[in-house]
């Protein structure tokens, strides 16, 4: 594997902070709230929801099943459940009712106040229906992009995407928009100080939908996560069992939510029909013993998701074993994987061969469903444009995508893409990164990264070279000892599953790595690691 330095060279880790962000340090470090009214259509939502609230008229909230679904589900019925209306809140079966709104969601709401939030854009005719037929208010909450499907008879509709929208700010998750909605009710109601519960769902849900970690998204993310490592923050018992789970009380930072907090929250929806319901109960439940017992449940299923990805993972690890050459994109026909786990199979095969990937499974009704995931500049949404012609359905964008075919068609459709690649730099050929740092360098990096937090999406962690790094000490881990640490004077490199790859050099004591820079936290002692995504002996 080759690595690049990015054209661009930095000398700081701070000049590769504000270099890459495209932002300044005042806009990193103080970003901007957006007033909620200033927002797309919260306004005109917010007195539509308070004029059915004094008709007394009932309250159906339909999400999703994900993590910006369900949080922002439990956002609006908190919300609401504070100012004394009783809701009925729904997340649809994974399997059975699929993504959105449908049919047989709504079935039997009537003159009722329908409240889409995560989705609704694309459903104009089920919403449509519902408001003609039905006698429903329908107010839309949605981040998605509009296609043409927007519901015609909604009484509000609340995306920034629409055409024609003035939003100062337009890049919120589901979970962002209900919160602005809850910042503006409460004010209107007089309602000085936002409920910890709130803003703490909408962080989460910012973080886990991967959005851009800039202007009043950052400010959301930033509050929150201060919120909630002050120790002060007043949270039910579902949630807080869910952070204290995911954290063991340690301080929670952008990663800790999305790789411990939006994995168990998306886990059960991921293996079971209803399990995005069973997680709505489990942040809405105010009983400690009741929200230990639903946490005890959602640690049992992502385990058993982990368990099942990675065996999944090897099935499709060893047929690619058996191929002379990898190609790009992976394309890998797995006919029985469990359906809710195929856009995480797609991510961490990318992510470990460097190369576009995209997934495949057979479903009851014998189509062939699945999800793509980028690599590094890889287009996924553009190469599916040149095959549109095998395809059933399928959208997306640069880096992720979801599609279907009839299962004949898989053969060609993977020959079509390796065409379409043929020529194109891949990126798994080589890792680009950002900065060249010595281990000397650690302790004041780390400081300056602590100092710009969150990293993410449009903000993004520069990835380091480190050179010459002197191990003093190495331990194998992992059930099958894959994974090595590599101990040094001023911190520590881990590797993930380059233990054999380590052996086979030789086991260097002096190293180079690429890879990101941070802190972990492990009973109490905190220390500086380096996460290696490839490591090789030091010349």
């Amino acid at each position: 594997m080759e690595w690049i330095q990015n054209k661009t060279i930095y000398h700081t880790i701070e000049e590769a902070i504000l270099g890459m962000s495209g932002q300044s340090a005042e806009e990193l470090l103080s970003p901007r709230e957006v007033p909620a009214e200033q927002v797309c259509g919260i306004k005109q939502a917010g007195e539509t929801i308070e004029e059915c609230i004094r008709k007394n008229m009932p309250v159906v909230i339909v999400g999703d099943y994900d993590a910006d679904g369900i949080t922002s589900t439990t956002i609006l019925t908190r919300l609401l459940y504070s100012m004394g209306v009783k809701v009925r809140p729904i997340i649809p079966r994974r399997f059975t009712d699929g993504y959105g709104v449908s049919d047989s969601i709504l079935k039997g709401v009537e003159n009722s106040l329908i409240i889409t939030v995560d989705n609704g854009i694309a459903a104009g005719d089920v919403l449509d229906k519902a408001a003609t037929e039905h006698g429903n208010t329908v107010v839309v909450l949605d981040h998605h992009l509009a296609d043409g499907r927007e519901p015609k008879r909604a009484a509000v509709i609340c995306d920034p995407h629409m055409d024609g929208d003035s939003s100062p700010y337009k890049e919120y998750c589901g979970a962002g928009l209900a919160f602005k909605l809850a910042q503006y009710m409460l004010r209107i109601a007089d309602i000085s100080a936002m409920p910890d519960d709130l803003l703490v769902l909408a962080c989460i849900g910012t973080i886990a939908d991967s959005m851009p970690l800039t202007g009043d998204n950052r400010a959301i993310v930033m509050n929150g996560l201060r919120r909630v490592n002050s120790g002060e923050a007043h949270l039910p018992a579902g949630i807080n069992q869910l952070l204290w789970t995911a954290s063991s009380g340690a301080p929670m930072n952008e990663e800790t939510i999305a790789y411990t907090v939006a994995p168990l929250i998306n886990a059960p929806g991921r293996m079971y029909n209803a399990g995005g319901t069973s997680v709505l109960k489990a942040l809405l439940c105010t009983d400690n013993s009741n929200a230990q017992a639903y946490l005890g449940k959602m640690v049992a299923i992502n385990n058993d998701r982990k368990a099942t990805v990675e065996e999944w993972m090897g099935k499709i690890r060893a047929a690619i074993d058996t191929q002379e050459k990898l190609s790009a994109p992976l394309v890998a026909f797995a006919k029985k994987m469990p359906e809710g786990i195929v856009g995480l199979v797609a991510g961490k095969l990318a992510n470990q061969y460097h190369v576009p990937t995209i997934v495949l499974v057979e479903t009851e009704d014998g189509i062939a469903k699945g999800s793509g995931r980028s690599y590094g500049d890889f287009d996924m949404k553009a190469m599916l444009d040149t095959l549109s012609d095998l395809l059933i359905t399928y959208g997306g964008h640069v880096g992720a995508a979801g599609l279907s075919l009839m299962p004949d068609k898989v053969s060609e459709f993977r020959k079509r893409a390796r065409d379409y690649c043929t020529g194109i730099e891949q990126a798994g050929e080589y890792i680009r990164y950002d900065i060249v740092l010595q281990s000397k360098d650690f302790g004041a990096a780390v400081q300056t990264l602590k100092k710009y937090q969150p990293f993410g999406q449009s903000v993004p962690k520069p990835v380091c070279m480190v050179r010459g790094f002197q191990a003093l000490g190495m331990l194998e881990m992992g059930t099958n000892k894959t994974h090595i640490k590599l101990s040094g004077r001023n911190g520590n490199v881990v590797a993930f599953n380059m233990a054999e790859a380590f052996r086979s050099m030789g086991s260097p004591e002096v190293i180079d790595a690429v890879g990101s820079l941070g802190e972990n936290t492990f009973r109490g002692e905190t220390t500086v690691q380096f996460l290696a995504d490839d490591i090789r002996a030091h010349i």
